[in-house]
């Protein structure tokens, strides 16, 4: 499959993660794993703040988030407990309660993609690095449109291509 030229998504062919956001990590995670048999993924987090150089809402901003991720063949669902502190998780959990909050998709130029959701009228919310240190993350504001939530998209250093 490739994709639709002029696509607002470059290359936006690898879809990776579904993602929801819970008040309750454990609770929810526990949920899923009962209700597949899947084993429970151990908890991990989002990068420490000086690590992470997150930018939310346009500012500098130290936040934080627990994750759980049951990795399929193709897809990863991932369940986040935001912070206290005001982040696209927290806001959107805030607004709609515990559900759905977004869809990843892999990118080869986050600054090429980013540049053409944000042409669609679609402003970057928040973005940060990767714990890791292998890449980085920007979530775009879509909530209003026909997803209902938001697009985040993930560049990895290791295929990166240049800016």
């Amino acid at each position: 499959m490739s994709a639709i030229p002029n696509a607002i998504l470059g290359d936006g062919e690898e879809l990776l993660q579904i993602c929801f956001v819970t008040h309750k990590l454990e609770e929810s995670a526990g949920w899923f794993s009962r209700m597949t048999g899947l084993p429970l993924p151990p908890v991990s987090y989002a990068a420490d703040p000086d690590k992470a150089q997150a930018v939310y809402q346009g500012r500098p901003a130290r936040i934080g988030c627990r994750i759980m991720m049951f990795n399929f063949a193709h897809i990863d669902l991932e369940f986040i407990e935001p912070g206290p502190e005001p982040s696209a998780w927290r806001d959107l959990l805030e607004r709609k309660g515990p559900g759905f909050h977004h869809l990843a998709f892999k990118t080869r130029n986050l600054t090429r993609d980013a540049a053409s959701l944000e042409g669609a009228g679609h402003a970057m919310l928040q973005r940060g690095e990767f714990q890791s240190g292998t890449g980085r993350y920007a979530y775009f504001d879509t909530e209003g449109g026909p997803l209902g939530g938001l697009i985040e998209l993930l560049e990895f250093d290791r295929d990166k291509q240049p800016q």
